[in-house]
């Protein structure tokens, strides 16, 4: 059984404040030390560290290899008798999840091509630092104060091998991501179940974008034809 930390309780000078989070591998707490600094304090679960230690540990190379404000920075490790895990930079913000699902916010074509060319621009960095993320999902993508966009949760994220980890499963997930923000401003008009791309208010260009990026036809092989497509895109509407 994994021992839960308390609220208030220390780890490494940060003081919990609560759970935020719990899935299959960790439980996620946010914490606070005396400089009034967040963090995120993750701690990996006793059956998984004993199945996959080394998969675990991923998040922490990948992100002590990254130095930008797109991604979280990697704080410590901690361990005592009966956890460990790793501490993390908290970043402020609304992720996606709560923009779509507890404000009920709305994107335009507009908002969904400006946030698609920040997506671009944070998978590029992490490809040509030879990773793939494999979770660009609404809960892992933040909107700051700046609108800038920042990308959570590395605990997926793996070494670009042609094989398995490969560039392709990022674009797939953009496409999910961005179809998500399409039907945002959806709205029913019968009860017949159709696919998105005959659902969403989409033009021939945004139909093939989308499909190409979730290998609904042929994939596209780098991020720049991606960005050609989408300016294409852009200065259509």
């Amino acid at each position: 059984m994994d021992k839960y930390y308390k609220i208030k309780e220390i780890v490494n000078g940060y003081s919990i404040l609560k759970i935020i989070g719990e899935g299959r591998y960790g439980i996620v707490y946010l914490a606070i030390n005396d400089n009034h600094e967040k963090c995120i304090l993750k701690q990996l679960k006793k059956d998984m560290l004993k199945k996959t230690r080394k998969k675990l540990f991923y998040e922490e190379q990948i992100l002590q290899s990254l130095d930008n404000t797109k991604f979280p920075k990697f704080i410590s490790k901690f361990k005592d008798k009966y956890r460990e895990g790793y501490i993390l930079e908290y970043i402020e913000g609304k992720v996606f999840e709560d923009l779509l699902a507890e404000d009920e916010y709305k994107f335009s074509k507009d908002e969904i091509y400006k946030i698609c060319s920040q997506l671009l621009e944070i998978v590029e960095v992490l490809h040509s630092n030879n990773i793939v993320h494999r979770d660009i999902r609404l809960p892992n993508v933040i909107l700051k104060e700046n609108k800038e966009l920042a990308l959570i949760d590395f605990g997926l994220a793996r070494i670009i091998d042609d094989k398995r980890y490969v560039k392709e499963m990022d674009y797939w997930f953009i496409g999910d991501f961005l179809i998500h923000l399409y039907y945002s401003s959806y709205e029913e008009t019968d009860s017949v179940e159709r696919p998105w791309y005959e659902e969403l208010d989409l033009n021939l260009e945004e139909k093939n974008f989308l499909k190409k990026l979730m290998g609904i036809q042929e994939s596209y092989h780098n991020i720049e034809e991606i960005k050609k497509q989408l300016e294409k895109i852009k200065n259509m509407n």
